[in-house]
């Protein structure tokens, strides 16, 4: 007779080699993964600094797993959208993205935060820095060689600035700048560094703090005047002179850039992950690609990002 108890052990055996098999498929996953194409979202523009280094870096990732890694640009909103559009997707490994400044300072400046850091993410690992430029457009501002010069400039005219964009590492720099040499200037945020950069190029804002990523290149070819590092001893420009050389004893900010993925990524995921991102970058192809682009590799723990 097949009795109520019988049924039961019958259902927890089914149930039990169910979650043995589930959890058997689970382990044989992760063991192989990657086994397809990953998706690398990067929060900002094409041919922003932002995307130039995180395609570097997909290439790389790309050619030590042996699978396509596929760089999708979703931009918008500081960074918003590309960081919650990686959030809301599944948690195995297969969607993963850049985090920068802008994307860390815009919950402090939203009306309504569009994500918490400290819970909806898996944080994979700190990749590198970049030091901060400011320059100027040298018809825009022929006098202007100094951050002396330009606050002397600044009592003259009206004068605007841009960054990659409201809440951005250069942007709160700036006002901290204005605000400590006694200045004024307006900001006139872009949608990354890449518009920004070609709005200055064109004359638009004369002034721009911008990762080294995004005007070192301008630099060297002569259209872009640079005033102030916000790092001693910047090797690219020796004769540049940094915030704390000229006085500027408010800030000492950095830019960098982490990787991260969904919450609830599995942890072997994760710190595979993140053994790959630190094994990238100690590529010495990696490290001059990087570098040539104006970022320095400097790789954390996901507990230390």
């Amino acid at each position: 007779m097949f009795t109520l108890k019988r049924f039961s052990k019958a259902l927890f055996a089914v149930a039990t080699g169910a979650l043995v098999m589930a959890s058997g498929t689970a382990v044989q996953a992760q063991a192989d993964f990657p086994n397809k194409p990953l998706t690398w979202v990067i929060p900002f523009p094409p041919g922003g600094p932002t995307d130039v280094t995180s395609r570097i870096l997909a290439d790389a990732f790309s050619k030590d797993f042996g699978e396509t890694v596929v760089s999708e640009n979703k931009s918008g909103a500081s960074g918003t959208i590309g960081v919650r559009s990686v959030i809301r997707d599944k948690a195995d490994g297969y969607t993963f993205g850049t985090l920068a400044a802008p994307s860390l300072i815009a919950p402090f400046l939203l009306p309504q935060a569009p994500y918490d850091l400290t819970q909806d993410i898996t944080p994979i690992g700190v990749a590198y820095v970049t030091p901060l430029i400011m320059v100027v457009n040298p018809d825009a501002l022929p006098n202007v060689t100094d951050l002396a010069s330009l606050a002397e400039a600044a009592k003259t005219m009206d004068l605007n600035y841009t960054t990659a964009g409201v809440g951005s590492t250069a942007h709160l720099t700036v006002e901290l700048i204005k605000k400590e040499l006694g200045f004024d200037a307006v900001h006139i945020p872009y949608q990354g560094s890449s518009p920004a950069v070609t709005a200055t190029l064109a004359g638009e804002v004369p002034l721009m703090f911008s990762d080294s990523l995004a005007v070192l290149p301008h630099i060297q070819a002569g259209k872009l005047r640079p005033i102030a590092v916000n790092t001693d001893n910047f090797a690219p420009l020796p004769d540049v002179k940094s915030l704390n050389e000229q006085g500027v004893t408010s800030t000492k900010a950095v830019s960098w850039y982490g990787v991260f993925g969904p919450k609830g990524m599995s942890d072997d995921i994760r710190d595979k992950l993140s053994a790959t991102l630190e094994k990238v970058l100690q590529d010495p192809i990696v490290v001059e690609r990087m570098q040539s682009a104006g970022a320095y590799p400097h790789f954390t723990t996901p507990q230390g990002m």
